[in-house]
């Protein structure tokens, strides 16, 4: 899914209409959301391919997800937009239809992500012995 917004964003939304997508502050958000995610991320995977993750990077990788992805989201959905404002008719309906199935689709992802997130932890805690612990 992650990869396909990011085709979609790239090849069909942003590379045929510039003038219009790049001048956004929403593009430069955009890119804020999806380079930050993926430093997270890689940073996490490489620590814990050495057996060692600190904490702040774990809490990192489980919670900024709450902040990056609604940003993230949300500038993609506004760049959608303005480029079905210049785009032909058909590719602007098509681009309509694109954003309407692809806020629905996002939110899912997102409750799904936010409930995984928290049955992992559980179940890490639980694997642990742990019979306290604070979930943030």
């Amino acid at each position: 899914m992650q990869v396909c917004s990011r085709l979609l964003l790239v090849w069909l939304v942003v590379n045929p209409y510039p003038q219009e997508t790049s001048t956004s502050p929403f593009y430069s958000t955009m890119l804020v959301a999806w380079s930050a995610t993926e430093v997270i991320r890689y940073s996490y995977f490489v620590l814990n391919l050495r057996g060692w993750v600190p904490g702040f990077v774990t809490w990192l990788r489980y919670n900024a997800f709450y902040v990056m992805y609604p940003l993230g989201i949300g500038s993609e959905c506004w760049l959608i937009w303005l480029a079905s404002g210049v785009a032909p008719a058909w590719y602007g309906w098509a681009l309509w239809a694109i954003l309407g199935a692809y806020v629905p689709g996002e939110f899912r992802q997102f409750r799904l992500h936010s409930l995984g997130g928290e049955i992992k932890e559980d179940w890490a805690n639980l694997r642990q012995g742990a019979i306290f612990y604070i979930r943030t």
